[in-house]
């Protein structure tokens, strides 16, 4: 898998010449072809990540985003209730498989839940 990947890195070093593959372009298509990174800008309402702060703004902005709103502002006890729900069980499942049953601090637990 990791020759593979190397591979297909080098192919399109070939394709785009000396430089191509060191453009912002190439190397922002190469970590999207990687997937997801570090959640820093997430949409919850959209379920969408975005990679730097000028896409989340952009995404904020967007005609589908503020649908979404829309929707929220229609029925927000429904979607609260949704996270809420969501929350419980990441949470719980991070207790049960990481501290399986030993005596833990809350807060500890949810500072590890929000780090990743």
């Amino acid at each position: 898998s990791f020759k593979l990947s190397y591979y297909n890195e080098y192919k399109s070093y070939l394709r785009m010449g000396k430089h191509g593959f060191l453009t912002p372009k190439a190397i922002s298509n190469r970590i999207k072809a990687k997937g997801l990174q570090k959640l820093k800008f997430y949409c919850q309402m959209c379920q969408k990540q975005c990679r730097d702060e000028n896409g989340f703004k952009c995404h904020t902005m967007s005609e589908s985003h503020q649908r979404q709103l829309l929707l929220f502002a229609d029925n927000s006890s429904r979607y609260l209730d949704q996270f809420s729900q969501d929350f419980k069980d990441e949470y719980l499942l991070l207790l049960k498989r990481r501290f399986n049953g030993r005596r833990v601090n809350a807060n500890h637990v949810y500072q590890e839940y929000i780090s990743d």
